[in-house]
């Protein structure tokens, strides 16, 4: 995927850069980088490209302001993707040129202590990896961590991008073809006012941040959460995503950075119930009570409940060359209709009654609703264990 001026000032060395124009570009392409100082208007036609994320002090007109921004609409002319002012010499500029800024979507950054040579490598390292896949990797994983306070979670967020909106919902995908996205996905501009988002790639996936501003704005005073999710499938189409797509999990949409992690963990939650129920598009919202078991599937104490009921019938199995666990899944997987049952295991349906109510015994349960419960809870739990060692559910 392209490198655009958001990404690029999400990274540390940016931290610090101010904003003052520009909003509207922050989904400029950034294809190189520039030095501007000395340069005539000449030499700004001939030395600089379209997409150069160029960086200044302004010295040449350092006692000039009127000159010193001419520059600078020199530089938005040639469509360059950003420009960032050193604040030897200029610490502001005018409402005109801020004007000029936003009406071409040209960002124009300040900041103070970064060196030069540090801004051109990071760009530079950036165009050619494309990726900072480790240092977003950590910051998932402390999100998705509790023993952090909210305000800790928000610059955690922050860091990702800091130009996320508080409104959020999140989607974790799996391509059809390994590292598909790479090659064949594009970057959507939207008005980054409004709403931004960010595409990180996660475990053997793609993880989709999207987020908008205070429902208070015109453009989205009616949100809820079903509007959130509708726009975020609509992002997902225009954008090319959904169809490189086999699995695609959604979280709920949420209110507050801090619950980034959240938010994050329900997207990979019900990725993992489309693996189990081979589906494509699944909301977590939606998933039953897999939004408790999935959550409550890594406590020791549903792993020790799981083992316990697993080496019973598994053990029994063994010694009598049974096949109790194979009828089980069946079992449960047709709703407890022996008949069915019967049919797909080409077994007669007394057998199939003879093998469940021997499970029973074993597991100590009346022939109930009840015991089909706890039956139907030990086979999802095995179904998660089995998908989460790399198994086919």
């Amino acid at each position: 995927m392209m490198l655009t001026v958001m990404e690029l000032v999400s990274f540390p060395l940016f931290r610090r850069f101010q904003l003052v124009s520009g909003y509207g570009g922050l989904y400029n392409q950034v294809t190189g980088t520039g030095i501007f100082e000395w340069e005539s208007s000449n030499e700004v036609e001939k030395n600089f490209k379209r997409g150069e994320f160029v960086v200044t002090t302004l010295s040449l007109a350092r006692s000039d302001a009127g000159q010193a921004e001419d520059s600078i609409r020199m530089l938005i002319d040639k469509k360059v993707s950003a420009i960032a002012v050193k604040d030897i010499y200029f610490h502001e500029i005018s409402e005109d040129l801020k004007a000029y800024s936003d009406a071409r979507q040209v960002p124009i950054f300040f900041f103070s202590d970064t060196f030069f040579d540090d801004i051109i490598y990071t760009i530079k390292n950036a165009l050619l990896t494309q990726n900072r896949n480790f240092e977003h990797n950590a910051q998932i994983e402390f999100l998705l961590g509790e023993a952090h306070s909210p305000e800790q979670k928000k610059k955690k967020a922050k860091e990702i991008n800091p130009f996320f909106h508080p409104h959020l919902i999140c989607c974790y995908a799996s391509a059809k073809k390994e590292s598909q996205w790479q090659e064949e996905w594009r970057t959507l501009p939207l008005d980054p006012e409004e709403t931004v988002y960010s595409f990180i790639n996660y475990q053997q996936g793609l993880l989709v941040v999207y987020t908008m501003k205070d429902p208070a704005s015109e453009k989205i005073r009616n949100h809820s959460s079903g509007v959130l999710e509708e726009l975020l499938m609509n992002f997902l189409e225009k954008s090319g995503l959904r169809t490189g797509m086999d699995r695609i999990g959604v979280s709920r949409a949420v209110r507050g950075l801090e619950n980034l992690g959240v938010i994050i963990q329900e997207s990979l939650y019900a990725h993992e119930i489309c693996q189990l129920n081979h589906t494509v598009w699944q909301k977590f919202s939606e998933s039953g009570p897999d939004q408790i078991l999935l959550p409550a599937s890594d406590s020791p104490w549903t792993k020790m409940y799981y083992n316990g009921l697993f080496s019973t019938i598994t053990e029994y199995d063994a010694l009598h060359g049974a096949k109790l666990m194979e009828t089980l899944l069946e079992y449960v997987k047709n709703n407890g209709n022996i008949k069915l049952t019967a049919q797909k295991l080409y077994q007669h349906g007394n057998t199939i009654r003879y093998r469940i109510g021997k499970i029973r015994t074993l597991l100590n349960l009346e022939e109930d609703f009840n015991s089909f419960a706890q039956l139907y809870l030990f086979v999802r739990l095995h179904l998660i264990y089995r998908n989460k060692e790399g198994g086919t559910p």
